[in-house]
């Protein structure tokens, strides 16, 4: 065949006998057409993730699964990033009500069946589909980082399932794990709050309270706690008066924070959590010039790192944490309030009051013995931080008999590894 493109009337170059207009000329155009379109933009970022999905180190695949629900936690309640909220609601106070009376034998398992029964529910073909979209067009947008689009990248593959019907299982697509397990946090603090207005009403004196508000707090400790709901959106001046104590809550937690004899909220490895996450954008907020704009985008980029540090499992061990402060009797009536105080303050408000102890509070965490004191001091007196500074802790609180604490600083070694740090002293 010649080289030369061929007129429209002009015998098709293959030889048919055919004129080329007839012949090969659309498919040329197309041809063409193809080869001058632009890549996708996220053609590379699909690559990447279709050789994490196939590479042997599985850890890669969960941290970004993991980076994934600190995304879909940062963006909050999202059409077609979570399942339908009042079904799952409903699906959920049903499940949990069924739940055996020997579930604390077993929770892991209770909280496993619970997830593959909800995603069998809602895990659906076009929910994934919808899914996908959704994640695709966010890691087109603008803004986001390598790891971001990655993330996002391995989600929209990880929802593309057999079109088999006999192979669409939807508890082994890890992705709808992801989606469940960031719902499912989100509607437990949806019924925190909940309980916490409860609480506050019940601290309130009873000849303060009228008739409605005593039958809704009769019905809520029966455990109708939409009664409850109902009754505190029914009454702005209840609903003012418990927004209002909050506020002189957190405000009085925020004051003692700054006395140089107030303990931290922290334990040791959730004080080193924050500050290998957090190091970066906390710098970049110092730093920020005084550029009203500048300023504050690294102020909100610091916020939005602080909720994704905050996961279920570390907010969890700091309330029960703070809550057996609250009750020992070993310490002084105004230690005892002030942990009080904190716990309704973090549950209520996690963001504002661990950054409000990164930033005033005087007192460091404190080990739980001499030989840890010890191992900390050792890491801070480093300059630059790596997994390896931090591999003697790790074992002594393994040592220690605390594997949730191991485990933490494990993750810390894990984000050391791509984010070193550098301690200005």
């Amino acid at each position: 065949m010649s080289s030369a493109k061929p007129g429209r009337n002009d015998p098709c170059p293959c030889g048919s006998g055919k004129k080329y207009k007839v012949c090969h000329a659309a498919e040329d155009r197309a041809r063409e057409a193809a080869s001058a379109a632009p890549p996708h933009p996220l053609t590379a970022d699909l690559k990447a993730a279709m050789a994490l999905l196939g590479d042997p180190d599985v850890s890669k695949l969960s941290r970004a699964l993991e980076h994934l629900g600190a995304l879909l936690t940062r963006w909050g309640p999202t059409p077609q990033l979570r399942f339908d909220a009042a079904a799952f609601d409903a699906y959920l106070s049903k499940a949990l009500e069924s739940l055996p009376d020997t579930v604390e034998q077993n929770p892991a398992q209770a909280h496993r069946d619970l997830l593959v029964g909800t995603v069998r529910e809602f895990g659906t073909r076009p929910f994934l589909e919808g899914f996908r979209a959704s994640v695709l067009q966010r890691a087109s947008e603008s803004g986001h980082s390598s790891e971001d689009r990655q993330s996002l990248c391995v989600a929209a593959l990880l929802a593309s399932p057999s079109n088999k019907p006999n192979r669409f299982r939807p508890e082994d697509i890890p992705v709808l794990d992801v989606v469940f397990g960031v719902q499912f946090h989100e509607w437990c603090a949806q019924h925190q709050e909940l309980a916490s207005k409860f609480e506050a009403l019940t601290r309130f004196a009873e000849g303060d309270l009228s008739p409605e508000a005593k039958e809704a707090l009769r019905q809520a400790s029966e455990g109708n706690m939409e009664a409850l709901l109902q009754h505190v959106q029914s009454d702005p001046a209840l609903v003012e008066r418990i927004a209002r104590e909050a506020k002189e809550r957190a405000a009085r937690v925020e004051e003692k924070l700054k006395q140089p004899s107030t303990p931290s909220l922290f334990a040791p490895e959730e004080e080193l959590w924050f500050t290998c996450v957090l190091w970066e954008p906390m710098q970049a907020a110092k730093s920020a010039q005084q550029n009203e704009g500048t300023r504050r985008s690294a102020v909100e980029n610091l916020i939005r790192a602080v909720k994704a540090a905050i996961d279920s499992e570390l907010l969890h061990g700091m309330l029960e944490r703070l809550r057996q402060k609250a009750k020992d009797s070993t310490l002084d009536e105004a230690t005892r309030a002030f942990f009080m105080d904190a716990a309704i303050a973090v549950e209520a408000e996690p963001s504002r009051m661990v950054m409000a102890a990164l930033f005033t509070s005087s007192q460091e965490a404190q080990g739980r013995s001499a030989e840890e004191m010890v191992a900390l001091a050792d890491i801070k007196a480093h300059t630059n931080w790596t997994p390896e500074h931090f591999e003697p802790y790790r074992q002594l609180l393994e040592s220690m008999n605390l594997p949730k604490a191991a485990e933490r600083i494990r993750r810390c070694q894990d984000w050391l590894r791509e984010h070193p740090i550098a301690l200005s002293k």
